[in-house]
Formats: structure tokens, C-alpha cells, sequence
């Protein structure tokens, strides 16, 4: 079984970190958003060669990376529905799991999705919209094109990015990571499944995030109809951290229409 954290019990919620990270950046982002609501058992995965989760030689293309994914979910969340979030790549991968198993599904958080290299919307250029001279000026030589790649750039984010991004970085499969960016698209198409998937979604988008973009999601509007929909100025593919309380606010809204439904 691939390796994951669980934290809380209740309803059952699978989030998937993006490419190259594993659980650690998906705990340090979603973990506010959960903080005093009880009723939700958060199941956070390290997909295979990722984190602690090995596995990589076998996992050729993102399909093979959604089938791992979903023997998992049918072997830890037997016999039971529950959500999905998903932030970038696993915002696919959470999409995949949708499209193929619909009837377990009860809702989807798409953080930062698209930026594909099928997409046909070009990237925007990065901006930094909160420059901190100082605090670059201060930083290591190694640091500073990290620092440099953020829209808000602050020492909390730094501190983040290296409890997370840092360390999930030296773990992954480099290997496997090229196979599956060559071998990205499913084999089914995500814009024409055979139900219209009508549960409670939310997607986020970075205004400036040069990784994603924000188009790609514009256009996964019209796929989820009960789906909140906003693209964040002063935020790029870090969202959750640049944008903490707009982003909790979105994602407990969520929540709280999934616990209605």
C-alpha cells in the first residue's frame, strides 16, 4: 500500500500532492482549512516514487500513476464514497479518479490544475507581485532562485518551502517524473465523460501562476456544474500559502456544501 498520513476521523477526503512532492506539502497547505472542524478523516497519500512511497520503476505514465492511486483509495476507503483534492498534478490525477469512478466520488477541490503539455493556452510570464529585497539579500546563494519564482515573496513561505518542497524533492523519482510528463495525457478524455459530474467541486486558480496558468481551469468550468470557481490576483502555483485565508475560506465553503449534500 503506498504510504500516507491520516489525520481526524469522519468522511473520508484523498488529497494528492502535485509532481516531485509528496504528503508533506498537502499537510502544511490543507491542514488550516480542516483546523476545528471535526467530522473529516483527511487521508493524505504519497503517490508512487514520491515521498516514501516507492514503486516508480513500474508507473510509465500518469494513467498507470491514477490506477496506484485508485487501488489505493479501494483498499484503505473500502465500500465508502469520499472527496478528492487535488493540487497540480494531482488535481489530474483527482480528475481521473472522477472520470473513472463517479459513483464514489463525492466531490473535487482542484487546486492549480492545467499547465498540461497537451494545453494549447500559452503560460503567463512570472511576476512577483510582494518583492522583498531584504530578505533575498539575506538569503543563501542555493535559496535565491527558489525565492525568486515566488508571486509573494515572505520568510513564512521560505520556511514552508523548505519543511516540504526541499526534502519531497531529494525523495523523488526523477526517472519516473520524465516518463510520466512524456506520457502525461490519460487515454480517455476528461472533457467528454458519460455522466456530467454534478457534486460539489471548487477550482482555484493563480492569477499568476507560470506553472499552471489559469485558462486550462477556465475551461474545467463547464465540466463540473455545481462547481465555485475563482482565479486569485497575487497568487501563482504556491496559492495556499500566498493566499491562506481567501484560499481557507474557498476550500471550508467546500466543505460545508459537500456536508450538505
Amino acid at each position: 500500500m503506498l504510504h500516507h498520513v491520516v489525520q481526524g476521523q469522519g468522511r473520508p477526503v484523498l488529497i494528492l500532492h502535485g509532481a516531485r512532492l509528496d504528503h508533506r506539502h498537502m499537510v502544511e497547505s490543507c491542514e488550516p482549512v480542516f483546523a476545528g472542524l471535526d467530522g473529516w478523516r483527511r487521508i493524505y497519500v504519497d503517490m508512487p516514487g514520491h515521498g516514501q512511497s516507492g514503486g516508480g520503476d513500474a508507473v510509465k505514465s500518469n494513467e498507470n500513476l491514477l490506477d496506484a492511486v485508485l487501488d489505493f483509495a479501494q483498499a484503505a476507503i473500502p465500500g465508502k464514497r469520499f472527496a478528492v483534492i487535488g493540487e497540480s498534478r494531482g488535481s489530474y490525477i483527482a480528475r481521473g479518479i472522477a472520470y473513472k469512478r463517479p459513483e464514489a466520488v463525492d466531490g473535487l477541490a482542484l487546486i492549480v490544475p492545467g499547465g498540461n503539455p497537451s494545453s494549447s493556452h500559452p503560460l503567463p510570464g512570472h511576476v512577483t507581485v510582494a518583492a522583498n529585497p531584504a530578505l533575498r539579500a539575506a538569503l543563501p546563494e542555493d535559496e535565491r532562485p527558489r525565492f525568486d519564482a515566488l508571486v509573494v515573496q515572505n520568510e513564512e513561505i521560505m520556511d514552508k518551502a523548505r519543511r516540504t518542497i526541499v526534502p519531497a524533492l531529494a525523495l523523488s523519482d526523477a526517472g519516473m517524473a520524465a516518463r510520466t510528463w512524456e506520457h502525461f495525457d490519460f487515454p480517455f478524455d476528461l472533457a467528454a465523460p458519460e455522466a456530467v459530474f454534478d457534486k460539489p467541486c471548487v477550482i482555484v486558480a493563480g492569477r499568476q501562476d507560470a506553472i499552471s496558468g489559469y485558462r486550462d481551469a477556465l475551461d474545467m468550468l463547464p465540466l463540473y456544474p455545481r462547481s465555485t470557481f475563482a482565479i486569485l490576483d497575487s497568487a501563482g502555483h504556491k496559492l495556499a500559502w500566498e493566499r491562506p485565508d481567501v484560499f481557507t475560506a474557498l476550500m471550508r465553503d467546500w466543505l460545508g456544501r459537500l456536508a450538505r449534500g
